[in-house]
């Protein structure tokens, strides 16, 4: 009866460790996949980052391109203005006082 006993008390302890064991794996388990989850969020995250970068020095580069094409023709727009006035600034004065002077 002893015997049979240690036997019962022996095939608990080892239920008892496999089940402690179990458990211990599993909580190893679960620590391995957050660890993993993190590293690609983390990994997911950096890579957004540089699309981030790349995509605002593309759209800057854009910004500066358009920038500097308004800015060509609003310097062209200017000269051709320069240009007629330089032109046709006395006949406009003319043009004018000969209104004023006739009104």
């Amino acid at each position: 009866m002893e015997d049979m006993i240690a036997k019962i008390v022996e095939m608990d302890k080892k239920a008892r460790d496999m089940t402690d064991e179990a458990q211990q794996k599993r909580l190893e388990y679960e620590q391995h996949i957050a660890r993993k989850k993190e590293r690609i969020k983390n990994d997911y995250l950096e890579r957004a980052k540089k699309r981030i970068a790349i995509n605002q020095q593309t759209a800057q580069k854009k910004a500066d391109s358009t920038l500097e094409m308004i800015r060509k023709r609003d310097e062209a727009i200017i000269q051709a203005l320069e240009s007629s006035y330089e032109k046709n600034c006395e006949s406009w004065v003319d043009t004018i006082v000969a209104r004023v002077a006739d009104g």
